[in-house]
């Protein structure tokens, strides 16, 4: 059995399933029994899908939300593909003691983000290489008036860890200490936003035995600069300069559903870059790709 069939087979059983979860959820062959003493126990009746019931049991992940961008895009020369996923976790419950005591402790986050690049033209499709970003960060609250018209002011300050997890001569690792001012102007009415973001760091713990001149490539400042219609198209960017030259890195999203008659809740989205030190692993060097693909964070 090949591998195309087995998918196809997999798939098959995975709709029969859930044909059969529908129907039974529907009809119940002791009607009145199951689901009104389920019901009566947790007090929810919809508790009937595996989310739900997983849900249950994770009460905190209502601290969990996104956090960078997160797309899946495929280069085109697909040996420039990349992905990216990127999450942050509130450290304090805001419900609780410490953070009603202190409201200034529910701005506190743990981040993780990962980005990889994927060499898809290759037989056996393999990553060249993946950043692992670990970090802890403050997000203030907004510094300047809420009226509409006038900009919003947040800053970021935090410490982040990088690294491609590899060993020998290919392990690449550093460590930032940064802080990013984030201002931001948006309309209501309009629904038109710009986020001008500029973010400064230092290296702390810099591995001087395989990256010792990493700053000469990755520099100590990046400007990101976002704008457009909140249910619309939204241009990025992110320009950085440093001893070896300049970085740049385009993005521009798109609601899917503008575009084509699906119910599926994703943006597309092309990205350019013409920069070094993208990846950790060849940060000596300069890349140029073209992506297309999806992201669901923008």
């Amino acid at each position: 059995m090949n591998r195309n069939t087995l998918i196809l087979i997999i798939v098959l059983i995975s709709v029969c399933i859930a044909h059969t979860g529908k129907i039974s959820a529907q009809t119940s062959l002791y009607p009145g029994s199951e689901a009104s003493v389920f019901e009566s126990r947790t007090g929810d009746s919809d508790l009937q899908t595996m989310d739900s019931m997983f849900s249950l049991y994770q009460p905190y992940l209502e601290n969990i939300s996104a956090y960078k961008p997160m797309y899946f895009l495929a280069g085109v020369d697909p040996e420039e593909s990349k992905f990216q996923i990127s999450l942050k976790y509130r450290f304090f419950n805001p419900k609780k003691q410490i953070a009603q005591k202190h409201p200034w402790a529910r701005q506190f986050f743990l981040g993780y983000t990962q980005t990889s690049f994927w060499d898809l033209g290759s037989a056996s499709q393999p990553f060249k290489d993946t950043s692992y970003k670990p970090e802890i960060f403050f997000f203030s609250p907004n510094l300047l008036g809420d009226q509409n018209g006038i900009p919003r002011l947040f800053v970021q300050t935090g410490f982040q860890h990088e690294s491609n997890g590899r060993g020998g001569l290919e392990s690449r690792s550093t460590n930032y200490a940064y802080i990013r001012p984030v201002f931001i102007w948006f309309h209501e009415k309009t629904r038109l936003g710009v986020q001008v973001a500029p973010k400064l760091w230092v290296y702390a713990g810099n591995d001087d035995d395989t990256n010792r001149d990493l700053y000469r490539y990755r520099g100590y400042f990046d400007l990101e600069i976002k704008a457009g219609r909140a249910e619309g198209l939204v241009l990025g960017s992110h320009f950085r300069w440093a001893e070896q030259g300049a970085s740049v890195q385009l993005d521009a999203t798109y609601p899917l559903h503008r575009l084509l008659p699906v119910d599926i809740d994703v943006y597309l989205q092309a990205q350019y870059v013409n920069a070094l030190a993208e990846s950790l692993l060849d940060y000596r060097e300069r890349n140029r790709a073209v992506r297309i693909g999806i992201s669901i964070v923008r």
